[in-house]
C-alpha cells in the first residue's frame, strides 16, 4: 500500500472514529422522559375527568374550563389561548349542571422530558331527557319525568362528532395542567379494506357460560394482591392502547405491528394465533392515522393465585364521514388474562362476549 493511501485510509478512519465519538456524545446528551410516579398518572387522569364536566357544564362562567391549562395553555381547533380566550370557548348553547355530552376513554400517557403526553378516544352522546307535561305544562326545563317511565323510550343518540385528543401536559405549581389540546376527528384510511363479519369464538357451553353456582355469602380473595400501583396503571394503560393501536397505528396508519405487540409471543385472538395471524387480523380492519372505533371503558383488574385477569366493555363506533350519521357497529365484553414481560404487560388471553340477556 502506498503512503497516500495508508494515510487517507487512516483519516477515514479517525473521521468514522469521531464520528461514532461524537454520535454517542449526542445520544448521552439526549434528555431523558420524567420519571412519573404512579401518583403522577392518576393526576393526569383526574385532569382529563374534570375536562368532560367543565366543558359540559361551563361552570364558573367557562373558567373551570379555562383553569384545566397552563397559564399560556392552549386549545387547537377551535382555537383558543390564555384564560379569558378559552373561558369563552367553554360558554355554548348546551350547558348547565346536567348537560352530558363528553364520553373521553382509553386514556394512553407517555412521559416526555418536559412532562408527558396522553391521546384519548372522544364520542359526544346527545341527550333529549322528555319531560312531564302535568308537572309543567310549559314542557321542558321544569323537572325529570319518573325515571321508571323512562324506561323503552328513545332519550338520546349518537352525535356526529367522534376522534381522539392529542395532548401536552405540563406539572405547574398548581398539578398537573394541559399544556395543549388538539381535537382530531376519526376518519379512515382512503381506501379501507371491507370489513368481515366478527370473528367470535362460539361459547363453550351453557354451563360454562353460566358458571358454578354463587356461594351463599360474599368470600373475600384468600391472597393478597401482589400487583403494585404501577402493575395497576400499566396494565390499564395496556388496554387503553387497543383502540389507538388497532385503529389508527398511534398515529401512523400501520396497524399490524403495534395491535400485534399487545399480546405475548404465543398469545391467540379471534382464532388468529402468534405474531404473523395478529398482524394479519389487524390489517383486516378498517383503519386511518386519524381513525377511532374501539371504545373501551368500565376496566376492571383482578388479581388471582394463577395471575392477573380483567374485564371491560367494549362498544365499536362508526364514527360519520363525509355528513352521514354514526352507526353502533358492535358492543359487549372483553374477558382477559395479563402476563408481566420483559417488554411489559401484555394480553395473555382474550375472548369477546356479545351482549344477551339473561342465561
Amino acid at each position: 500500500m502506498t503512503r497516500s493511501k495508508a494515510a487517507l485510509v487512516l483519516m477515514l478512519g479517525v473521521a468514522v472514529i469521531a464520528q461514532v465519538a461524537v454520535s454517542a456524545q449526542k445520544a448521552a446528551a439526549a434528555p431523558k422522559p420524567m420519571a412519573l410516579t404512579a401518583l403522577d398518572y392518576i393526576e393526569i387522569k383526574q385532569l382529563v375527568s374534570r375536562y368532560a364536566f367543565a366543558v359540559d357544564t361551563g361552570s364558573n362562567n367557562g373558567y373551570d374550563y379555562a383553569d384545566l391549562f397552563a397559564a399560556d395553555g392552549e386549545f387547537m381547533r377551535p382555537y383558543a389561548r390564555g384564560r379569558e380566550q378559552l373561558a369563552a370557548l367553554a360558554r355554548g348553547a348546551r350547558l348547565g349542571p346536567a348537560n352530558t355530552v363528553h364520553y373521553i376513554m382509553n386514556h394512553v400517557i407517555e412521559p416526555t422530558p418536559e412532562g408527558a403526553v396522553g391521546r384519548q378516544y372522544l364520542i359526544e352522546l346527545n341527550f333529549d331527557i322528555p319531560r312531564n307535561p302535568a308537572a309543567a305544562p310549559q314542557g321542558r326545563g321544569a323537572g325529570p319525568i319518573d325515571q321508571w317511565a323512562q324506561i323503552g323510550r328513545k332519550n338520546g343518540e349518537l352525535a356526529r362528532t367522534g376522534g381522539h385528543y392529542e395532548d401536552v401536559y405540563v406539572k405547574t405549581a398548581d398539578g398537573w395542567r394541559f399544556r395543549k389540546r388538539d381535537f382530531i376527528p376519526s376518519r379512515s384510511g382512503a381506501d379501507p379494506a371491507p370489513l368481515p363479519p366478527p370473528r367470535i369464538p362460539a361459547d363453550p357451553d351453557p354451563q360454562a357460560i353460566a358458571g358454578p353456582a354463587p356461594p351463599a355469602r360474599f368470600t373475600p380473595p384468600t391472597r393478597q394482591t401482589t400487583l403494585t400501583a404501577m402493575d395497576y396503571i400499566e396494565i390499564q394503560q395496556l388496554v387503553s392502547s387497543y383502540g389507538h393501536a388497532l385503529d389508527s397505528g398511534y398515529g401512523t396508519g400501520e396497524n399490524g405491528e403495534p395491535y400485534a405487540k399487545l399480546y405475548t409471543a404465543d398469545a391467540a385472538f379471534a382464532g388468529a394465533a402468534g405474531h404473523d395471524q395478529l398482524v394479519a387480523l389487524a390489517h383486516q380492519q378498517p383503519r386511518g392515522p386519524d381513525y377511532a372505533r374501539h371504545y373501551l371503558i368500565n376496566h376492571v383488574i383482578e388479581p388471582t393465585p394463577e395471575g392477573v385477569k380483567g374485564k371491560e366493555y367494549l362498544i365499536v363506533i362508526d364514527n360519520g364521514e363525509n355528513g352521514k350519521p354514526s352507526t353502533i357497529f358492535l358492543g359487549g365484553h372483553y374477558e382477559e388474562t395479563y402476563e408481566k414481560t420483559a417488554e411489559g404487560w401484555r394480553f395473555k388471553t382474550r375472548r369477546l362476549v356479545t351482549p344477551r340477556s339473561g342465561q
